[in-house]
């Protein structure tokens, strides 16, 4: 917050002091000849609105020039700032409209390319073929990319040229103020540096030119491999079409050796129940044949005890003539 006890007409006071004895204005040089008073927050406006209001006074004190020839330097170095600005204007605007259509260019072949992708998914294992060429796609893509990135690195090449024609236009501008032999010399270097800059920007709009021709010749590329893939795509659906009609003749085939085997499976079955069959009455034979042997082997010691029987009786025969 700026003290009472020092006011503007106390710093001009000093001021306009300090300028006749030839020194220059500072605020340290202000704060000293009001004795020490006053802090530099407070001094420092007011001597910049004195200095404003004094221009040929500051630059008599400063420069040890002619107020008329300060103002006539100022004049100039603005002219030449306003032209300067000018033509940086006028380059970023075309860069900025060759960018707007490399852009354009760069989102349409990125549509094409997502066209390509989804075709690509529908028939992934039929378009192997395919796949490969899309690759080639993605990679001129990625080439377009690395040119926009390298434009970008161009943009910010001129950026830097701007600052740096920036810088030297402050410095012509300390130079203008230090001497006036020194000033046609800056005229004839700022009029070679317009010529410069004017053919360096002449230079890059050529050069973008030729990229942008570029760029054309590789869509037109892109679009006739766009052409071929979709020849080729044709002609993958025709194979498609033959291989689907093959496999309907296959499925009908299929359906007919169904039919047979399930009448072969019917035909075993009723075999099997046959056999099941014959199974049974073969145990009831064995079943038959075990009691047909049990009673013959009854019989037969029968047979044999009628036998000792018949011996027996015989020999008591024998035995009573």
């Amino acid at each position: 917050m700026a003290r009472s006890g020092v006011l503007y007409v106390h710093v001009a006071h000093a001021a306009t002091r300090l300028v006749a004895e030839g020194h220059n204005p500072t605020i340290d040089g202000i704060r000293a000849a009001l004795g020490g008073t006053g802090s530099k927050s407070t001094i420092a406006p007011l001597l910049k609105r004195w200095k404003s209001a004094h221009l040929g006074t500051v630059a008599q004190a400063e420069l040890g020039l002619p107020a008329e020839l300060v103002l006539a330097l100022k004049g100039l170095c603005e002219k030449v700032q306003a032209e300067a600005a000018q033509q940086v204007e006028q380059a970023e605007q075309a860069y900025q409209a060759a960018t707007a259509v490399l852009q354009e260019q760069l989102q349409q072949a990125c549509v094409e390319r997502d066209a390509l992708l989804t075709v690509q998914e529908q028939q992934a294992q039929a378009l192997a073929a395919a796949t490969t060429h899309s690759q080639g796609l993605t990679e001129s893509v990625q080439r377009q990319e690395i040119a926009l990135a390298g434009l970008g690195s161009a943009k910010l090449g001129l950026e830097q040229r701007l600052v740096d024609r920036a810088a030297e236009v402050a410095s012509l501008t300390q130079q203008l103020q230090q001497a006036r032999l020194q000033f046609e010399h800056y005229q004839e270097s700022a009029a070679q540096q317009r010529a410069d800059e004017r053919q360096a920007v002449e230079q890059h709009r050529q050069r973008l030119a030729h990229e942008l021709t570029e760029l054309r010749q590789r869509l037109l590329a892109q679009q006739t491999r766009l052409g071929e893939l979709q020849a080729q795509e044709q002609h993958l659906a025709q194979g498609n079409e033959h291989l689907q009609n093959t496999l309907r003749t296959t499925q009908d085939a299929l359906t007919q050796h169904r039919s047979a085997h399930e009448h072969v499976v019917l035909q075993l079955s009723e075999l099997k129940q046959i056999h099941q069959a014959l199974e049974q009455r073969h145990s009831h034979g064995k079943q038959s044949l075990a009691e047909a042997q049990t009673n013959l082997a009854v019989i037969e010691r029968e047979r044999s005890l009628l036998a000792q029987r018949l011996t027996q009786t015989e020999t008591q025969l024998t035995t009573v003539k």
